[in-house]
């Protein structure tokens, strides 16, 4: 009985085991997927030479400046 309980036990933790590593890789690979197709140039988006919007973001103090003096 204790090589029974020793082999469910085995198989319970290669199971775990192989599920992290699954999970680990799935989400390496969809972070990869995400960060090319998001680096790609949208087609709809024009030539950059025709494009003259300049996308300005604001600093962490110009963002929470006003926090807690308005209501």
């Amino acid at each position: 009985m204790t090589y029974q309980a020793s082999s469910t036990y085995d198989s319970t933790t290669g199971r775990a085991i192989a599920g992290i590593f699954v999970a680990g890789v799935m989400f390496v690979l969809g972070y990869t997927v995400v960060r090319v197709s998001l680096a790609q140039p949208a087609a709809s988006s024009p030539a950059p030479e025709l494009a003259e919007v300049q996308v300005v973001v604001p600093g962490e103090g110009t963002l929470w400046a006003d926090v807690g003096t308005s209501y």
